[in-house]
């Protein structure tokens, strides 16, 4: 718009030119209207200095100066009052009856262009004004990112719809950042709240929504945190966390690939329900600030959980209905993201996972003791039970063969298993939410998931599956090297890495134990205690350090072989009443 305003402004002072040549005024009509025309002039500029110091600090660096400059367009107006005041000096002082009467005349316009500037400024004295630009001007910053990123990836540079690197470096996003941060550790919740709204609000076309996804992830991170340690209002920052999770799910529909950012956001709050409940257990945040934001995880995960399930339980809208993600590829890479962390509703992700890689439902209870992934290879890769649906082809062509289905999923479990909650931590009775509990069934439900899915049973089995683990790379258009290049890079500037399967062995050591372990009492554990009798003693030092870590009983066993089976007996306790009542 700028734009055309300055072409409109060039072309209006070129016609005036035309009238000044073909009608010269006098000497005194050129004095008498310059008169009432400067003195208009300086009646708006008065009226704009009044309400800019009036409305704007000097010490904001949103909106900017510039910004602002754009929007009412005060450096046009000033320079048409300068070019009229010099052609009219000149011409009165020339005896240029044409020159005087140019600057007449631009004294004119500048007194009309002030007029509509004076008419934008107003509007950025109220809130709504002022929110409507700064909305614009962020839409205008991101906007310019992914233009920049798409022209780079014709040229053979970035890949299209990956995080601009220019973004980091945007004076435009570094401020709005800048005074978001500003308003959460000054705990000004009004501030706040129409900061997110300008960000929620903010029109971006698709190939800059990666770098709005950014955006709002950053924006939510400095919220929480200012929550956590610096004393904001949980009930505003959990108000306007809603509203940005909202708006990156909005956001994830308009991708073709919605998986990469669904995926981190899901990995994110899941970390962040852990680190609330740590950072309260430890006296650093309030138990009100981790109460709430345990509780937003929980529901916002479900609501996650809810896009992307084809067929939910329930649906809060219209838009819940039908999954968001449309490939094997895209479900399984935000699988993986959604087990990680120890998050609410992960067991319950995997029954919408097995109705779009098979296209059926999976009608088991994993409170029950039903393993959904056995069930799923069995689906894939069985005989009897085989489901060629189209659904079933596709995920038989992404996965590839039952090995690589079996390799795709211990990989899966390994990231689950080195990233659940410490179980040695108590957790206050104020943060217990529905799946967000220190109960330990529901940890071995978790667990049995992966647990279940045997494809091996003995001790020289699991060792050759270890060893494939650690020593397998992952060949071209795997489902695992496949995943790692749909990330493409994507960080979303999240405080949680993603780290790879194989840079943590003491979790795949329990990942495959965990696979021999009695899931009812009257079974042995003699094949567990096989394997892990076998193992170097600091691989196996390692896991037992792991399970004390996230196994309840664990941390009582001073042997590591002990300690590790001891920890898996959390597993026994999913289905004991369905045993008990048989």
């Amino acid at each position: 718009m700028q734009v055309w305003r300055q072409i409109w402004l060039f072309l209006c002072a070129v016609g005036l030119a035309f009238v000044a040549l073909a009608y010269p005024r006098s000497h005194d009509d050129v004095v008498d209207a310059t008169q009432f025309s400067i003195a208009f002039f300086a009646t708006l500029l008065t009226g704009e200095a009044v309400i800019f110091a009036l409305t704007f600090s000097a010490a904001s660096s949103w909106p900017s100066l510039r910004a602002i400059d754009g929007h009412i367009a005060f450096r046009e107006w000033v320079l048409i009052g300068w070019f009229a005041a010099l052609f009219t000096g000149c011409g009165l002082l020339g005896d240029n009856a044409t020159s005087a009467t140019y600057g007449a005349l631009l004294f004119l316009l500048a007194n009309i262009y002030g007029v509509f500037s004076f008419v934008r400024l107003f509007g950025l004295a109220s809130i709504g004004g002022r929110n409507q630009l700064l909305r614009h001007t962020l839409a205008d910053a991101l906007a310019r990112q992914g233009g920049n990123r798409g022209g780079r990836g014709n040229m053979g540079g970035s890949r299209p719809g990956s995080q601009s690197p220019g973004l980091e470096h945007d004076p435009i996003v570094n401020s709005y950042l800048g005074t978001v941060s500003q308003a959460a550790t000054g705990n000004d919740p009004t501030a706040i709240r129409h900061l997110v709204d300008q960000l929620v609000e903010a029109e971006v076309p698709v190939e800059a929504v990666d770098d709005a996804v950014t955006v709002h992830l950053d924006v939510l991170h400095r919220l929480v945190r200012a929550t956590l340690a610096g004393g904001a209002d949980p009930i505003q920052v959990v108000s306007c966390a809603h509203a940005l999770i909202d708006s990156v799910i909005g956001h994830c529909r308009r991708l073709s690939d919605p998986a990469p950012p669904l995926g981190a956001l899901s990995r994110y709050l899941a970390w962040l329900a852990n680190t609330a409940l740590l950072m309260s257990v430890r006296g650093v945040a309030s138990s009100r600030a981790a109460r709430e934001l345990a509780a937003l995880t929980t529901d916002a995960r479900l609501k996650i959980l809810r896009c992307v399930d084809p067929d939910p339980k329930s649906a809060a809208h219209q838009d819940e209905l039908g999954s968001i993600l449309t490939s094997p590829l895209q479900v399984l890479l935000w699988t993986g993201d959604f087990t990680e962390f120890h998050g609410a509703h992960q067991a319950s992700a995997l029954y919408g996972t097995y109705e779009i890689l098979t296209g059926t439902k999976f009608m088991g209870n994993y409170w029950d003791g039903a393993s959904i992934l056995s069930q799923l290879r069995q689906s894939l890769y069985g005989g009897q039970g085989r489901v060629s649906t189209p659904e079933a082809d596709a995920a038989r062509r992404v996965l590839g063969a039952v090995e690589d289905y079996d390799h795709f999923w211990a990989l899966v479990s390994v990231t689950a298993l080195a990233t659940l909650r410490d179980a040695r931590l108590p957790h206050p009775p104020e943060l217990i939410r529905p799946e967000f509990t220190p109960d330990h069934q529901l940890l071995g439900a978790y667990l049995r998931t992966f647990a279940t899915h045997r494809y091996f049973t003995t001790a020289a089995e699991a060792r050759e599956a270890l060893l494939s683990l650690v020593c397998r790379a992952d060949p071209p258009g795997s489902a695992s090297a496949e995943i790692r290049h749909a990330r493409g890079g994507r960080t979303y500037r999240l405080p949680v890495p993603l780290v790879e399967p194989q840079r943590r062995p003491a979790a795949m050591i329990l990942a495959v134990a965990c696979r021999l372990a009695p899931l009812a009492p009257a079974e042995r554990d003699s094949e567990l205690r096989d394997f892990l009798a076998v193992l170097p003693a600091p691989a196996l030092q390692a896991t037992a350090r792991l399970a004390t870590r996230v196994l309840p009983g664990a941390a009582g066993e001073n042997d590591p072989v002990e300690a590790v089976v001891t920890g898996l007996a959390v597993l026994q306790l999913v289905g004991a009443h369905t045993r008990e009542g048989s």
